[in-house]
C-alpha cells in the first residue's frame, strides 16, 4: 500500500471517520434548518452547550467530556429548544431568526464570561471553536454512531411530520397540527447532536457540516433523494481535501474543513449560474492549486540534509550498511536504518540526519521504546523544534506511555511557554538528563 495512503489512514483515518459520521446526521438536519430559515440555530445551540460544558467544569471541576458535562449540556440544549419551540408559536413581533440571533448572542457572551474565569480559558475556547477531531478515538465514534443513528431513525420514521412543519409552519397550524410539540422535538433531536458533535467537531465544523452541504444540495435540486446524496458527498468531499490540507500544510483542522465546504459552495454556485466552459475552468484553476499547495508543502518538508549518518550506522555487533542497484533516496535510508538500529548511539545519529520532521519522529517514537532516557532526550530536542501539531501530538502520547501519565505537555503551545518549560524541566530530573554519562552515548 503507497506510503501516502497508509500515512493517511494512521493518522487521519478516525477523524475522517468522524466527519462521515457527523455529515451523515448533520446534512439531513440541515436540510430541514434551510427550509425553516433558523440558519444560525446551529451556532446558538452550540453556544449553550458550550456554556453548559465549560460551566460544569468550572463549578465541579469534571472533565470536559464527562458524563456530567454532557448531562449539564444536554439539559441546557433541551431548555433552549423548548424556548425556541414556544416562541416560534407565540411570539409574533419578530422573527424567529431574531430570536435564534439573540439566543446565540447572549450564549455567546456567558461562555465568553466563563472562559475569563476559568482556569486554561484559551484552551476551551480552542476546543469550543475548533473541536478535538484530531484527537477522537474510537469510544468516542462509536458513542457518536450510536446517538446520532437513534437520532436518525427517528428522524426517518417521522419525516413526514417533520417535512409538513418544517415546508409550511402556518399550513401546519392551520390543519391542526400541534406545532409546538413537532417543533420542540425537532429542536431536541438538533441539540442531542450538537452536544456530541461539538466536543468532536467544534463549534466551527458543526456549523459548516450542516449549513454548507445542504446548501450546495439546494443548488442543483429540490428533490429529497437528490439533495441528500448530494449534501453527503459534499460534506464527505470537504471533510476530506480539509482534513489532508490540515495535515500537509499544518493547518487548524477544523477550520480547514469549513474553508473547503466554503470552496466549494463557491464552486457550486459557479457551476449552476456559469457557462459550464467557465465554471469548468475555474474549477481546474482551483484543484490545480490545491495540489500545487500539497506537493509544495511536500518538498519543503524533506528538505536536503546530510546523509552520509544514514548510509553506514556502526553497531557493537555489525554495520548497518544500505546497499542496491540505484543510489537510494533519503526515506529509504531512513527507513531501512531504523528498522535494524537498536543503539542509543545509532538512534542518535539516525535522528540528527533524518531528512524529514516526520522520520525524526519515527526514531523519538523508537527510541522511546527501546531507550526510554535517550527517547526522553531526543523527545524534548524534538519538541523545541515546534514540529507540526500531528507530530507534536504523537511524540507527546509517546512520552506518556513511557511514563505512565501524563507528561503535562501542552500541544497548543509552544515549546518555549513557561508551563512547557517547566513539564520538561521535570522530565529532564526524572530521567536525570543532566547527569553521566550522556542519554544517547552508549
Amino acid at each position: 500500500m503507497p506510503h501516502f495512503v497508509l500515512h493517511f489512514v494512521e493518522l487521519l483515518g478516525l477523524p475522517f471517520l468522524a466527519c462521515v459520521v457527523m455529515t451523515a446526521i448533520l446534512g439531513f438536519l440541515g436540510m430541514h434548518v434551510l427550509s425553516r430559515e433558523i440558519v444560525f440555530v446551529d451556532i446558538a445551540l452550540a453556544q449553550i452547550v458550550a456554556v453548559g460544558a465549560i460551566g460544569a467544569h468550572l463549578i465541579s471541576g469534571v472533565e470536559e467530556n464527562s458524563p456530567l458535562t454532557s448531562l449539564v449540556s444536554l439539559g441546557l440544549a433541551l431548555g433552549a429548544a423548548a424556548f425556541f419551540a414556544l416562541a416560534h408559536r407565540h411570539v409574533i413581533q419578530i422573527s424567529q431568526e431574531a430570536i435564534i440571533g439573540v439566543s446565540y448572542a447572549i450564549a455567546a457572551a456567558a461562555a465568553l464570561f466563563l472562559i475569563g474565569i476559568a482556569p486554561g480559558g484559551h484552551v476551551h475556547a480552542q476546543h469550543m471553536l475548533a473541536g478535538s477531531i484530531l484527537w477522537v478515538t474510537w469510544t468516542n465514534l462509536l458513542t457518536c454512531t450510536v446517538v446520532f443513528g437513534a437520532v436518525g431513525l427517528c428522524l426517518y420514521l417521522l419525516r413526514h411530520q417533520f417535512q409538513r412543519v418544517s415546508d409550511d409552519y402556518d399550513g401546519a397550524v392551520q390543519n391542526g397540527i400541534r406545532v409546538v410539540a413537532w417543533d420542540f422535538l425537532f429542536y431536541a433531536l438538533l441539540g442531542v447532536v450538537i452536544t456530541f458533535a461539538v466536543r468532536i467537531g467544534g463549534v466551527v465544523v458543526v456549523f459548516a457540516l450542516l449549513i454548507i452541504p445542504a446548501t450546495i444540495s439546494a443548488i442543483f435540486t429540490n428533490r429529497l433523494g437528490q439533495r441528500l446524496l448530494i449534501t453527503w458527498g459534499a460534506g464527505i468531499l470537504g471533510a476530506f481535501l480539509g482534513l489532508l490540507f490540515a495535515d500537509r500544510l499544518d493547518f487548524s483542522v477544523g477550520p480547514a474543513v469549513a474553508l473547503f465546504l466554503g470552496v466549494e459552495l463557491v464552486l457550486a454556485a459557479l457551476s449552476r449560474k456559469s457557462p459550464p466552459l467557465l465554471a469548468g475552468a475555474v474549477t481546474a484553476v482551483a484543484a490545480m492549486v490545491y495540489v500545487a499547495l500539497l506537493v509544495s508543502a511536500s518538498s519543503q518538508g524533506a528538505g536536503p540534509r546530510n546523509t552520509a549518518g544514514l548510509s553506514v550506522l556502526p553497531t557493537k555487533a555489525a554495520p548497518i550498511i544500505i546497499t542496491q542497484s540505484g543510489p537510494p533516496s533519503l526515506e529509504e535510508l531512513a527507513s531501512e536504518n531504523l528498522a535494524l538500529a537498536t543503539s542509543s548511539r545509532n538512534l542518535a545519529l539516525l535522528f540528527e540526519n533524518a531528512p524529514d520532521t516526520q522520520t525524526r519522529r519515527d526514531v523519538v517514537l523508537r527510541t522511546l521504546e527501546l531507550e526510554p532516557r535517550c527517547g526522553v532526550h531526543l523527545a524534548l530536542r524534538y519538541l523545541e523544534e515546534d514540529p507540526p501539531l500531528f507530530f507534536r501530538q504523537s511524540v507527546i502520547d509517546g512520552l506518556g506511555r513511557l511514563i505512565g501519565a501524563s507528561p503535562g505537555l501542552d500541544v497548543m503551545l509552544p515549546f518555549s511557554d513557561p508551563a512547557n518549560h517547566e513539564a520538561a524541566q521535570r522530565l529532564r530530573e526524572v530521567h536525570s538528563l543532566g547527569a553521566a554519562p550522556p542519554p544517547c552515548v552508549p
